[in-house]
């Protein structure tokens, strides 16, 4: 007899139909199934923003897998996994080329005023007026990051590239790294023209990037986010951004997603990406690939190379 699953995100088409062949696979993209169905899964697909939260994990009395379409597990209750002794599998670093591609897009974007640019023409204003937008270089600039892991690490490789300097401030000092370590976080933004977040979320970072932090940045600075929307004080930025304490923002994550508030949208300095900066081809298939590993080890009885030690 196959064991049971529950698929809650899409997947890559090829690894999708060998995970069906492989499993009874419940696909269900809005919500949960029926009880007689939650009560034989063992294992459940699902990714950072729909995570595997306390109500669902106690619909799911069997279950003895969770594994992550994406590296972010914010949304997973672990305390719960731990008391359950379920194992928890991610798609380790597989998305990290592609945030790190989507860090520079959005700066690239919001800076040189692309998407501004875009609507001129489609709005044929371009046959009768002058085009007055003036963007702001992303060159010969001083950068602070946010968080030094692999996202970090990718996108200081990036930004350097545009003759920047490149410094950056996380919970210890990487000796592994040749850019220049900052200890203090409100330090960071008032050297930064460019401060780009590529940390974590939790209740250690919830708000970090306050008023004080993001007003340091400085009425030229552009603010980067592609690590958690809780991260920052949305409102904070919100009253930054609408008065110009700061120059533009380009945001893939927001505080309470999918939920975006109108002000954001009302605004013309900031761009704005639905929490899919590794939303490509390649890492989508390449994830899909980490997930039927996972499947296929836990339940062959092997180790999970990709597995969250709890």
């Amino acid at each position: 007899m196959k064991p049971e699953i529950l698929q809650l995100v899409p997947m890559n088409q090829s690894v999708q139909e060998q995970v069906n062949q492989n499993y009874i696979n419940h696909i269900v993209l809005d919500g949960l199934p029926s009880t007689d169905i939650l009560n034989k899964v063992e294992a459940i697909i699902t990714n950072g923003v729909i995570g595997a939260p306390t109500e669902m994990l106690n619909a799911l009395p069997n279950v003895k897998l969770i594994t992550v379409h994406g590296v972010g597990y914010d949304n997973v209750n672990t305390e719960i996994l731990k008391q359950r002794n379920i194992k928890l599998s991610i798609a380790t670093n597989v998305p990290t080329q592609d945030v790190a591609d989507m860090a520079i897009g959005l700066l690239l974007n919001v800076a040189r005023q692309l998407n501004l640019r875009d609507q001129f023409i489609r709005e044929g204003k371009w046959e009768t007026e002058r085009c007055h937008y003036q963007g702001t270089s992303i060159s010969n600039k001083k950068v602070g990051i946010m968080g030094m892991g692999p996202i970090g690490r990718a996108i200081a490789q990036r930004i350097s590239a545009f003759d920047n300097e490149v410094s950056y401030t996380a919970r210890h000092q990487h000796t592994d790294v040749k850019w220049n370590f900052v200890p203090s976080l409100l330090d960071l933004a008032k050297q930064s023209d460019i401060f780009i977040i590529a940390a974590s979320g939790g209740d250690n970072s919830r708000k970090a990037v306050n008023q004080e932090i993001i007003e340091a940045i400085g009425e030229r600075g552009f603010l980067i986010n592609i690590g958690r929307g809780v991260t920052v004080d949305e409102e904070a930025l919100i009253e930054c951004l609408q008065n110009k304490k700061i120059a533009g923002a380009g945001l893939d994550v927001f505080a309470d997603e999918p939920h975006v508030p109108q002000a954001l949208k009302d605004l013309s300095n900031i761009v704005m990406a639905p929490h899919s900066a590794g939303a490509t081809y390649e890492t989508s298939k390449n994830i899909s690939i980490k997930i039927l590993n996972s499947l296929n080890d836990y339940f062959a009885g092997r180790s999970l190379p990709d597995e969250v030690k709890l």
